[in-house]
C-alpha cells in the first residue's frame, strides 16, 4: 500500500464513520424505533448524499453492534435491544482532533502496558516482539508487512502484561490502531531517516521490557506515541 493508498483509504474510513455514527444516532435517541424497519439503502444515501457502497458498510457496523438485523425479502430492521449497544468509540468528525483523541487515549492504554509488560513479561513475550521487529526493520519488507508488525507488536506489549483484560481492549482498539499506525507509517515512510527513527524508538520499548526496567518502557513508549502524533499533525498543518 502506497502513501497515497493510505490517505484514499482513511477518508472512505471517515465517511463511513461519520455515516455509521449518525444512524446509530437515530436508532439510540429514537428516530427508528425497536423493530421498525429502515429506508432502503438507495434512500438512505440519497438522504446523506453519498454512495451505496457507503451505506452498505455503515449497515455492515451496525449489525456487528447489535444495532440492527437483516431478514430475507423484508428489509433492515432496528433490533429490539438496540439501546443495549455494545461500547464503541465515537469519533470527531473534525479528522485531526480525531487523531489526537485516539493517540490520547493510545498513551493511557499502551503506556501502562509496556509498564506491566516490564514487569511481568516471559520469553515467549519477548521472542513475539523481536519477530515483529525483525518485519519492522528499514527496507526488510513491503509497507503492508510492516505496518501488519508494527500493530502486533503493540498487541505483544499488551499480552506481555499477562492482564486478559488489556489485551481484550487492544483488540477492540485494533480498527484504531490500524488507522492510527497506517497514517503514521506513510509519514515516515517519506523520509528514510524517519524510517529508521521510528525502528529504533520501537527498538527501544523491546530492550527496556527485556531489562525489567517499567521507568524506561513506559518513556520509550510515549516517545513513539508523541512522535507519531507530532509528525502526522505537522503533516497535516502544511496541507
Amino acid at each position: 500500500m502506497t502513501y497515497r493508498q493510505v490517505r484514499r483509504s482513511t477518508a472512505s474510513n471517515n465517511l463511513t464513520d461519520r455515516i455509521t455514527s449518525m444512524l446509530r444516532d437515530d436508532i439510540v435517541r429514537g428516530k427508528y424505533e425497536p423493530g421498525e424497519r429502515l429506508p432502503a439503502g438507495r434512500d438512505l444515501g440519497e438522504a446523506f448524499g453519498v454512495s451505496i457502497t457507503v451505506i452498505r458498510e455503515a449497515l455492515s457496523r451496525l449489525k456487528s453492534d447489535g444495532l440492527i438485523a437483516s431478514h430475507q425479502g423484508k428489509g433492515v430492521f432496528v433490533e429490539d435491544d438496540a439501546r443495549a449497544r455494545p461500547f464503541r468509540l465515537a469519533t470527531a468528525e473534525d479528522s485531526d482532533r480525531s487523531l489526537r483523541h485516539i493517540f490520547e487515549l493510545r498513551m493511557g492504554v499502551e503506556l501502562q502496558a509496556a509498564t506491566l509488560a516490564a514487569e511481568r513479561r516471559k520469553p515467549s513475550d519477548l521472542r513475539a516482539m523481536m519477530d515483529c521487529l525483525k518485519q519492522m526493520a528499514p527496507n526488510k519488507s513491503s509497507f503492508e508487512q510492516a505496518l501488519a508488525a508494527d500493530i502486533a507488536f503493540h498487541l505483544s506489549i499488551a499480552r506481555a502484561t499477562q492482564n486478559p483484560l488489556i489485551v481484550s481492549f487492544m483488540q477492540f482498539l485494533q480498527p484504531h490502531l490500524y488507522e492510527s499506525i497506517s497514517k503514521a507509517r506513510a509519514s515516515s515512510a517519506r523520509k528514510a531517516q524517519t524510517t529508521q527513527t521510528v525502528y529504533r524508538d520501537h527498538m527501544a520499548i523491546y530492550q527496556a521490557i527485556e531489562a525489567s526496567d517499567p521507568v524506561q518502557a513506559r518513556r520509550a513508549s510515549r516517545r513513539v506515541l508523541e512522535r507519531s502524533l507530532r509528525r502526522l499533525e505537522k503533516e497535516h498543518g502544511e496541507a
